[in-house]
């Protein structure tokens, strides 16, 4: 492939950000901040989705796990660039959480022990420095080494998935919270990464792709179960501390965005998934990985920009596409390169 292509994905990417930056910081800086929230949640999932799906791998082994390693290990070596991706959005916090200034009712203890600025950056360092590390390191060491670091991996992720994705989301809201909502919020990221994997898998991979197929579809299930359950205990258990995170977003143009999100990323995927000669046709599978994908950012969208008006949907389209695009050529630049024996290397 020449390396001009990804070189102008590189170029489309760097300008669409500069554009976020220069229009819409002059017309609404809360409006272009959200934007860049929610585009930064989306990428989150195909590189910290594909290092759990490495983790996983470790422990279980699967034929899976080493067709896709190609796809999976360098897109899990984008961690450290969605962790610089973070900074704009810790620089941004006054403008986005209102419980930084009194806008909200948070209780004394807390605010002094938990939701603060300090705090909140503590923990988003502390993920990142964390995931980087692992993203790192796994497909450097080998045999029992690698199996112990996955399983130390999957604690840490499974306790800051818990935390910081409502620092990120849900505290914009305060005091909307959701048990589930780290759960839902790491299903998303291995459903990213198993799109991201059907779109930019090399064509070595088709002896798996009813594995992918499979477990693409068992992901899409997962999160439709997760976010329906949270829906009906919320919606008709009738908590009036929750019930307002849903009511602000039952008018145009948010109930648009709900059903665009239902559609592509669970509705669609789940019945063209349901037939097995689907889930065994590359092409088809690529055309789903890019459905999931667009209906995973419109889910993003919606849990992020409502608070901050229409505007923000502006900026939260020129985001996803300018991070898109570095992320789309970075992995163009290092996805091929990934030769046959590295991948045998990884056989547990």
């Amino acid at each position: 492939m020449s390396r001009r292509w990804p070189a102008g994905i590189l170029f489309i990417g760097a300008t669409t950000a500069a554009g976020l930056g220069a229009f819409l910081g002059t017309l609404d800086v809360k409006a272009a901040a959200a934007g860049w929230l929610a585009a930064f949640v989306f990428w989150c999932g195909p590189p910290i989705g594909s290092l759990v799906w490495m983790m996983i791998h470790r422990l279980t082994g699967g034929r899976w796990g080493v067709a896709l390693y190609p796809v999976f290990a360098p897109t899990a070596a984008l961690v450290p660039l969605i962790g610089i991706l973070l900074i704009p959005v810790l620089i941004a916090m006054p403008a986005l959480y209102s419980w930084m200034h009194g806008g909200t009712d948070v209780i004394p203890s807390v605010k002094h022990l938990y939701l603060n600025p300090a705090a909140f950056i503590i923990r988003s360092v502390v993920a990142f420095i964390g995931w980087t590390v692992l993203a790192l390191a796994l497909p450097r060491i080998h045999g029992s080494r690698a199996t112990l670091l996955a399983g130390l991996g999957l604690v840490f992720y499974c306790v800051l998935i818990s935390l910081v994705p409502v620092d990120w989301i849900l505290s914009l809201e305060h005091p909307f919270v959701s048990e589930s909502f780290g759960a839902s919020v790491a299903v998303t990221h291995l459903m990213a990464a198993l799109a991201w994997a059907a779109v930019l898998a090399p064509r070595e991979s088709e002896a798996v792709t009813s594995d992918l197929g499979g477990l693409l579809l068992a992901m899409v299930l997962a999160i439709t179960y997760i976010d329906f359950m949270a829906l009906l205990v919320i919606w008709y258990g009738d908590l009036p501390e929750k019930v307002f995170w849903f009511t602000q977003r039952t008018h145009f143009p948010w109930t648009l965005l709900a059903y665009l999100a239902f559609i592509c990323g669970s509705a669609l995927p789940i019945l063209l998934l349901l037939f097995t000669r689907v889930r065994v046709n590359r092409f088809a599978l690529r055309v789903i990985g890019a459905i999931v994908l667009l209906g995973l950012a419109v889910y993003d969208i919606y849990l992020v920009v409502p608070p901050f008006g229409s505007l923000a949907l502006l900026a939260a389209g020129l985001a996803i596409v300018g991070m898109g695009c570095l992320m789309f050529g970075a992995s163009l630049l290092t996805i091929p390169a990934m030769a046959p024996q590295q991948r045998g290397s990884y056989v547990r």
